[in-house]
C-alpha cells in the first residue's frame, strides 16, 4: 500500500464548479463563507457479469436567512453500465453552500449509489478495480463569528444476497471544520486491497482544501455457489453559518443506516412480487 502526497490543485477538480455555480447571486464585494464536499467513484474490470444492476440518487437542501444572501445546492448523478460492450459503475456526488451577511445558515446534502447482483459458482474468484476521490473546501472571513463545515464518506459493502450477510466492507469518511479542523477515519476488510491511498490537506489561513484519492483491487474467492450483492455509496454534506441562525442538523434521510434498511425492505419486496408471478 502506498500513501502519498498530492498537489493540491487536485482538490479543486470535483469541488470548484459546485463552488463556482454557487457564486452566482453573491454580491463582489460580499464577504462569503464556502462549504464544498464532493465524491467521485469508478468501478470497472468486473470479472463477472451482474446479473441485476441498480442505482440511487438523492439531495437535500436547505437555507435560513432574513436580509442576508445563502446559497445551498446538491447533485448526485450514476450510472451501471452493463452490455456486451461496457461494464462500468460510476456515480458523483456534490453538496456545496456559501452565503454572505452576518445572519445566516445553510445546508446541503447529497447521496449517490451503485448496486449489482451477481452470482459466483463455487471455487471461482469475483473481482474488481475501483477509483474514489473525496475533495472537501472550507473558507472563513471571520472565524469567530462564522463557521463552515464539509464532510464526506464512501462505503463499499459486498453482502451475501440470501442471507444479508455483510462479506466484506471498505469505509472512508473526511472532514474539514473551520472551528475544530480535520478528521480522517477509514477501515477495509481483506478482500479490499486498496494499492494506492493519495492524501493532501492544505490550510491557508481561514481556508482548507483537501483530496483524499485510492484505487484498488477487491478479489475474493467462494468455496461454494454464492448469490452477492455489491453496494458502493456516498455522502456528501456541506454546511455554513454566521452567528445567530444555527445550522440544521444533517436530514437522516440520505444517512448510510436508513439507506440500506430502503435497500434491503425493496430487494425483499421484488422477491415476494417475482415468486407471485411465478405462481400465476
Amino acid at each position: 500500500m502506498k500513501f502519498n502526497h498530492i498537489s493540491g490543485s487536485i482538490a479543486f477538480l470535483l469541488a470548484t464548479p459546485l463552488v463556482t455555480s454557487l457564486t452566482v447571486g453573491i454580491a463582489p464585494s460580499s464577504a462569503a463563507i464556502i462549504a464544498g464536499s464532493a465524491a467521485a467513484v469508478t468501478i470497472d474490470n468486473f470479472s463477472h457479469i451482474p446479473t441485476e444492476t441498480g442505482t440511487v440518487t438523492n439531495t437535500y437542501a436547505q437555507t435560513l436567512a432574513n436580509t442576508n444572501s445563502v446559497i445551498s445546492k446538491a447533485n448526485a448523478d450514476a450510472v451501471f453500465i452493463s452490455n456486451c460492450h461496457e461494464l462500468l459503475a460510476a456515480n458523483l456526488s456534490q453538496s456545496g453552500v456559501i452565503g454572505s451577511g452576518n445572519n445566516y445558515s445553510g445546508l446541503a446534502q447529497s447521496q449517490a449509489a451503485v448496486i449489482g447482483e451477481f452470482f459466483i459458482d463455487s471455487e471461482e474468484t469475483f473481482s474488481f478495480n475501483f477509483q474514489t476521490f473525496l475533495a472537501l473546501l472550507t473558507s472563513v472571513d471571520n472565524p469567530q463569528s462564522e463557521r463552515a463545515r464539509a464532510n464526506g464518506s464512501i462505503s463499499f459493502w459486498v453482502i451475501n444476497t440470501v442471507t444479508n450477510i455483510l462479506l466484506d466492507s471498505f469505509q472512508f469518511a473526511s472532514g474539514l471544520d473551520s472551528s475544530e479542523g480535520i478528521y480522517l477515519s477509514g477501515f477495509a476488510s481483506p478482500s479490499f486491497k486498496p494499492t494506492n491511498i493519495n492524501f493532501n490537506f492544505l490550510p491557508q489561513g481561514s481556508a482548507a482544501t483537501s483530496l483524499l484519492y485510492t484505487s484498488g483491487v477487491y478479489s475474493r474467492t467462494f468455496n461454494s455457489a454464492t448469490n452477492l450483492t455489491l453496494v458502493e455509496v456516498k455522502n456528501n454534506i456541506a454546511q455554513a453559518e454566521a452567528e445567530a441562525e444555527a445550522v440544521p442538523e444533517p436530514s437522516t434521510v440520505l444517512g448510510t443506516a436508513i439507506f440500506l434498511g430502503l435497500f434491503f425492505r425493496q430487494r425483499k419486496h421484488k422477491k415476494k412480487m417475482s415468486e407471485i408471478k411465478s405462481k400465476v
